[in-house]
């Protein structure tokens, strides 16, 4: 091959290589999109006229002893576990961290635990790193640690990243951290 070939050869090797990736690349596109339409086609409201929102917003929780009715071994699997009170509405009975005025620090940022109308809150970092109140919605967890879920903006529920060592005190417990 004389020298001009194979200068005019080197352009032409990067070019259908320039072809090849873009042909991966569009290929790659076309089967993100054929999974995601081939996700969603199906999953159309089951009632005409509603929409996802409206039938989470129409659901209720009948409660777990209505469950039981036709799980009996696993309702009392259930019961006999902490997995009934996993999640809890935040109450004087399902609270076990300490909120009386409490502070405890982690990561350069200093949180407060308080209450407030008998409710319990969580000043801490929010939106942008900015202190903000924030009501403690829901428990997470029961023991060795508790965790607490606060409401965000937009109604997003979180898990606080500090959380209550509910074992006892010597055990090294009932402690922020």
């Amino acid at each position: 091959m004389t020298q001009r070939a194979q200068d005019r050869a080197v352009p032409l090797a990067r070019s259908k290589r320039l072809w090849v990736l873009a042909a991966l690349a569009l290929a790659a596109a076309g089967l993100v999109f054929g999974a995601y339409w081939w996700q969603v086609r199906d999953h159309e409201p089951r009632t005409a006229g509603a929409t996802p929102t409206d039938a989470a917003a129409s659901a209720t929780f009948v409660g777990s002893e209505r469950c039981a009715e036709c799980h009996v071994a696993e309702a009392e699997s259930w019961r006999s576990s902490q997995h009934q009170r996993a999640i809890q509405v935040a109450s004087d009975e399902t609270v076990l961290g300490d909120f009386s005025d409490r502070s405890f620090t982690s990561a350069g940022v200093t949180s407060q635990f308080f209450r407030r109308d008998g409710r319990f809150f969580v000043r801490t970092d929010g939106p942008g790193g900015t202190l903000a109140d924030f009501e403690v919605r829901y428990t997470f967890g029961v023991y060795p640690l508790q965790q607490y879920l606060v409401e965000r903006p937009r109604g997003h529920l979180q898990a606080v990243s500090i959380a209550w060592d509910a074992r006892p005190a010597a055990e090294g417990g009932q402690r922020w951290f």
